[in-house]
């Protein structure tokens, strides 16, 4: 295992595997920003098994872990080899896709003794013109304000499953503008963290605090939301799929749920 020295590197190993023309199989998809974050760090590493390369997360505890491979047999066959040379590690690997891409998938991580975490849906909202009155209560976070947002991330999210930004990530965000804040008597009463391109808007991190609850914090945080995507044309996040009160609430402000889902296996813990 060998740290990343770069999205360069990371382009350039993933396509060695493609160029194989055996197949190729992934849930690994680049984002310059955040995994420029991750080497920057020193926590993104790389190994090469057979025909499969492993993209390493390191994390306090556990590692998430990406793979790009040619076919599902060859990735179950590097997974063992992988998981025999790292057997004090306890590895988190997201399955991405349509029901019926991810069931293989899912069951070959457990018959190599992974169990499912959670799993979660892609739900969307194509984007309709609604009338938007400004809350002052509502503004975009300042850089510096963020790091309250990554010890609330910390404090009621689950780390394993939900992949928490570094605080280097969340700056980015801020930066952007793509982080919004609602404050109620002084203090953080929810935040939003979010992602845009010129037709998508994705909503990352949706978190009101259990102080406030009742108070409207989250629809407030919404509605601003969806004016900062008014242009672009949909609105999609991932939510659990056991969760059915949060699912019946989104499906209010028009939500519905996709054939994509995202089914998190990790192994024994160590």
């Amino acid at each position: 295992m060998q740290p990343a020295t770069s999205i360069e590197q990371l382009q350039t190993l993933s396509a060695d595997i493609r160029a194989k023309r055996q197949g190729f199989l992934t849930n690994f998809y680049l984002d310059a920003d955040k995994h420029g974050v991750w080497i920057a760090k020193g926590d993104c590493f790389v190994e090469n098994v057979g025909n499969t390369l492993f993209i390493i997360k390191q994390n306090v505890g556990f590692w998430n872990v990406f793979y790009c491979s040619t076919t599902l047999e060859q990735l179950s066959a590097d997974l063992q080899q992988f998981a025999s040379r790292h057997a004090d590690k306890t590895f988190v690997f997201d399955v991405v896709g349509r029901e019926v891409q991810c069931q293989p998938v899912v069951e070959m991580f457990r018959q190599n003794g992974f169990t499912e975490a959670t799993s979660l849906v892609r739900m969307t909202r194509m984007t309709e013109p609604m009338e938007y009155v400004p809350e002052k209560s509502v503004r975009k976070a300042k850089k510096l304000e963020v790091a309250e947002i990554y010890t609330l991330l910390h404090q009621y999210f689950d780390e394993k499953t939900e992949q928490i930004p570094y605080l280097e990530e969340l700056e980015n965000y801020a930066d952007q503008g793509h982080v919004l804040v609602c404050e109620e008597e002084g203090k953080t009463a929810g935040f939003l963290i979010y992602e845009q391109n010129a037709t998508t808007l994705y909503l990352r991190y949706w978190f009101t605090h259990p102080d406030f609850r009742d108070k409207k914090v989250g629809s407030r945080l919404l509605r601003r939301f969806f004016e900062e995507g008014k242009t672009t044309k949909r609105q999609l996040f991932w939510v659990i799929r056991t969760n059915e009160n949060a699912i019946k609430r989104y499906r209010h402000y028009g939500f519905v749920e996709e054939n994509m889902l995202d089914y998190v296996m990790v192994s024994a813990d160590k």
